[in-house]
């Protein structure tokens, strides 16, 4: 099998976790000269993430979609135009050199649209992050991380909490100027 990927999906939820899955995804698709989908899923609309744009509806507006969501259709769309320019700029600085990035936003189920998306797009490869916004708190992988990996219609390469935090080349003691790490030999 041969890593020679055309349209990668990568989820996102505009967190430090999802910034780096997007990073690994940029570099995959640069290297393959791939279309990058940024696909991001509007779970709860009244998350905070999106406050700061729908607190600017008409207040009434706003606590009437508290109680009765499904009716306020100008309260969602405001919602999904707010999530598109929070993907661009979230996005922007790492997909520049790219050529064919494709923004994707979705209400509900972040498993279903996940998966709806990379079948749609006929994506080839799904680079994800194992945690969200919520971090550690809400351990993605034993939810839709996982599950994305045992639905999707294409390989799942999904990127852990602790790959963030590993030292890269430059920082190993051996490559750090000053330190020197060797073997000992037979007399010391």
């Amino acid at each position: 099998m041969g890593l020679n990927f055309s349209r990668i999906l990568c989820p996102v939820d505009m967190s430090g976790f999802s910034l780096e899955a997007l990073r690994l995804a940029v570099k995959m698709a640069g290297a393959t000269d791939a279309t990058l989908d940024l696909l991001h899923v509007i779970e709860d609309p009244l998350d905070e993430l999106y406050l700061s744009a729908l607190t600017q509806i008409d207040p009434v507006l706003f606590d009437s979609y508290k109680d009765e969501p499904k009716r306020h259709a100008k309260f969602r769309r405001t919602t999904v135009e707010h999530a598109e320019v929070l993907l661009k700029q979230f996005c922007r600085d790492h997909v520049q050199r790219l050529s064919r990035v494709r923004y994707h936003v979705r209400s509900g189920d972040p498993l279903e649209k996940i998966l709806e998306v990379a079948e749609d797009c006929m994506c080839d490869l799904i680079v994800l992050a194992t945690h969200g916004r919520t971090g550690v708190k809400r351990l993605l992988i034993g939810n839709v991380a996982e599950k994305v990996v045992r639905h999707a219609p294409c390989p799942v390469l999904t990127v852990k909490p602790s790959a963030f935090n590993r030292p890269r080349a430059a920082e190993k003691p051996e490559m750090i100027p000053g330190v020197s790490v060797g073997k000992l030999g037979a007399d010391g």
